[in-house]
């Protein structure tokens, strides 16, 4: 079998005009609408639509009705044709981005407490703004966060105060976390009513999260004679609470549904005031002081930074 090359040849590849021409008669049905959503006379629209049956050799619209209909070849290039509109705008989407000197990266770390909700509804309305960037959010906790920071393996991370324990991050404060002390209702000291005292406490395992208790508000009964057990895990944490295998502190809106169905209990500590065990605890976004962010990156810490939001109730 033999092809004639010049022939195959002799076709001409469809503009983006004519794609974009094409689809449009096919969302608006016919060649007036969508001329006006284009904002172009008829005449272009016709041409454009005969130029590109003309260059494929095909006839796309069946005009022997007062509205064009898609002939059968014209249907089955309608999908091709959506995904090559498709690809001109990513295309032109990523050309603007590089002239602007977009990233095409963004590298987040997240402590597990930050609430997930408020990162998902900034993370919606950054895709948004950056289409064609590219998003590797790690979860982690604590240390493990600012870690990610330093060595470079994040561009940014939000975590609790822990940050100020690395000089060559900057931050900046993007809200609290609620936080409550819980237990299973049949956990030893689910069962106790009223206030508890520290040696009960100190009887049960506690669970915190790794690193936790270098910060000073944890020792409250984080003593040698306690039982500890540290995990990088915050659903780790909330299953081994729920199953009364220990008790620790869970932020609020992680704990709430449990609360209200009676899955777990808020614990009360003898001497010790709510304001003092359930303080709230700082959220900040760092980066390195000596890292240039690109527009990417300074939209996402802007973003957080605007809706601050003052207490968050915690994990959603």
């Amino acid at each position: 079998m033999f092809f004639d090359r010049r022939a195959m040849m002799s076709a001409s590849l469809p503009s983006i005009d004519q794609i974009t021409t094409f689809l449009a008669v096919v969302e608006h049905g016919n060649f007036s609408a969508a001329a006006k959503m284009m904002n172009r006379p008829q005449s272009s629209v016709t041409y454009a639509i005969q130029k590109l049956e003309t260059d494929l050799g095909i006839t796309l619209f069946d005009r022997s009705a007062r509205l064009p209909i898609l002939t059968t070849e014209g249907r089955a290039l309608v999908p091709m044709a959506r995904r090559l509109a498709l690809e001109m705008r990513t295309l032109q989407r990523s050309a603007d981005s590089m002239a602007q000197g977009i990233e095409r990266k963004l590298l987040l770390a997240v402590d597990c407490a930050f609430p997930t909700a408020r990162l998902i509804a900034v993370l919606a309305r950054f895709n948004r703004e950056f289409p064609i960037v590219r998003a590797r959010i790690t979860i982690d906790s604590l240390h493990a966060v600012a870690m990610a920071v330093v060595d470079g393996t994040a561009t940014l991370g939000i975590a609790g105060p822990v940050i100020a324990q690395f000089p060559e991050l900057a931050s900046h404060p993007i809200g609290m976390i609620a936080r409550v002390p819980v237990a299973a209702p049949d956990h030893p000291l689910g069962l106790m009513t009223g206030p508890i005292p520290p040696e009960a406490f100190r009887e049960q395992v506690q669970i915190v999260m790794a690193n936790a208790s270098r910060h000073p508000r944890q020792r409250m009964f984080n003593s040698p004679e306690g039982v500890i057990w540290r995990i990088n895990d915050m659903g780790f944490k909330k299953n081994a609470i729920l199953s009364g295998l220990a008790w620790g502190r869970l932020p609020l809106a992680l704990a709430r549904a449990d609360l209200d169905a009676g899955r777990l209990v808020r614990l009360e500590a003898e001497g010790v005031t709510d304001s003092d065990w359930c303080r709230p605890l700082p959220m900040h976004l760092a980066y390195r002081r000596d890292d240039i962010l690109g527009p990417a990156a300074r939209w996402i810490r802007q973003a957080l930074m605007d809706d601050e939001g003052g207490t968050l109730p915690g994990t959603n």
